[in-house]
C-alpha cells in the first residue's frame, strides 16, 4: 500500500514538468480525465493489479485513453501502473490543484452549509471571504444536516461559524451559566 505522501510526491513532479513546459492548465486537464477513467471503471483495479504484466497494462491504458491526454500523462499512469498505485491518481490530483492554485494565489475555502449553496449564494460567500482573506477564493461546499442551518467555512487556519447549531450552543451557555 502506497503512502500518502506518493501522490504529493508525484503532482509536485509533474508541476514541475508543466512549469517547464508552460502546460500546467494541460496537466491539470490530463490528470483529471485520468482520474476519472481510473475511478469510475474497472480500469483502476485492471491497473492495480499485480498478476497482469506491464505491457498488458500500457496497452489498456493506451487503448483506454487513446489521445484524449498527453505522452507524458499516459506515461506518468503507466509508472503507477507498473508500480500497482494507479489509484492514487486521484490523490495526485487534488495535490497538484492545490499547488496550481497556490502558484496562482487562490485560496480554497470549504463551506459547509445544512442545504446545498445556489449559485447567489456560492458567489456571495467567496465575495465574503475574498473580503476577508484578501485573494480570490476557490469554493467547494458540502452539505451537513446537523448544522441545522447557516453555515461553517474554513479558508487556511481561519473558521468562520455561522451555524445555527453554533448559536443555539452558545445560548443555552449563557443560560446555564446565569441559572448557575
Amino acid at each position: 500500500m502506497p503512502k500518502p505522501a506518493s501522490a504529493r510526491r508525484y503532482a509536485q513532479a509533474v508541476f514541475q514538468i508543466g512549469l517547464e513546459h508552460d502546460s500546467l492548465d494541460q496537466w491539470y486537464d490530463d490528470l483529471s480525465t485520468m482520474a476519472t477513467a481510473v475511478d469510475e471503471s474497472e480500469l483502476g483495479v485492471f491497473l492495480d493489479a499485480p498478476q497482469v504484466s506491464v505491457e498488458r497494462k500500457v496497452e489498456v491504458i493506451s487503448d483506454a485513453l487513446g489521445d484524449s491526454v498527453s505522452p507524458l500523462a499516459a506515461n506518468l499512469l503507466a509508472l503507477l501502473a507498473s508500480r500497482g498505485i494507479a489509484s492514487i491518481l486521484t490523490g495526485v490530483v487534488e495535490s497538484y490543484q492545490s499547488m496550481l492554485d497556490d502558484h496562482r494565489g487562490i485560496e480554497r475555502a470549504e463551506v459547509v452549509s445544512s442545504v446545498p449553496l445556489d449559485d447567489e449564494q456560492r458567489r456571495r460567500v467567496s465575495g465574503l471571504l475574498e473580503g476577508m482573506v484578501g485573494k480570490q477564493v476557490r469554493l467547494v461546499s458540502r452539505v451537513e444536516p446537523s448544522i441545522l442551518g447557516g453555515f461553517v467555512a474554513r479558508v487556511g487556519d481561519r473558521v468562520i461559524d455561522g451555524s445555527a447549531r453554533t448559536r443555539l450552543n452558545q445560548m443555552r451557555r449563557r443560560i446555564v451559566e446565569r441559572v448557575a
